[in-house]
């Protein structure tokens, strides 16, 4: 169960900020509505209440993988950039050995300008774990 976390939006922005050297872009914000949102602010006026920023059941906002994909060519830190091969490869499900240096937990996963989704880098491992939902991994790999 999920602590009591004052000014999640808030919180969560920071987390971005920390994690990944991320700032949303202007007229973007992050709101609550059935749950922490991110989207224009217009929305906030709407049945539509934008993108889902973390998982519900999560205490330490951990961005979700539709979050990364939306907003993930904003991060500058913690960022793993793959080649075709290996994109391939982990949008289809596999995990990456990998050597990401200093990179650590949560990660960005990049191809060129796509960003894949959230990925998990194991240092002792040194193995990015994939994190992606198998149904968005269809759609990644019909796009490369």
């Amino acid at each position: 169960m999920m602590g009591f976390i004052p000014d999640r939006p808030q919180s969560f922005m920071h987390q971005l900020e920390k994690r990944f050297n991320m700032a949303l872009p202007e007229g973007v914000s992050i709101f609550y509505a059935e749950g922490i949102r991110i989207g224009h602010s217009t929305l906030r006026q709407s049945d539509i209440h934008g993108e889902r920023g973390y998982g519900a059941c999560d205490n330490s906002f951990i961005p979700t993988n539709a979050f990364i994909q939306n907003f993930g060519h904003l991060a500058k830190r913690n960022v793993i950039e793959l080649d075709e091969a290996d994109a391939k490869a982990y949008a289809s499900g596999k995990d990456i050995p990998k050597d990401a240096g200093d990179k650590q937990r949560y990660v960005v996963v990049r191809y060129k300008e796509h960003s894949l989704g959230l990925g998990f880098y194991d240092g002792q491992k040194k193995t990015l774990m994939n994190r992606i939902p198998e149904k968005i991994r269809r759609e990644i790999i019909n796009s490369i």
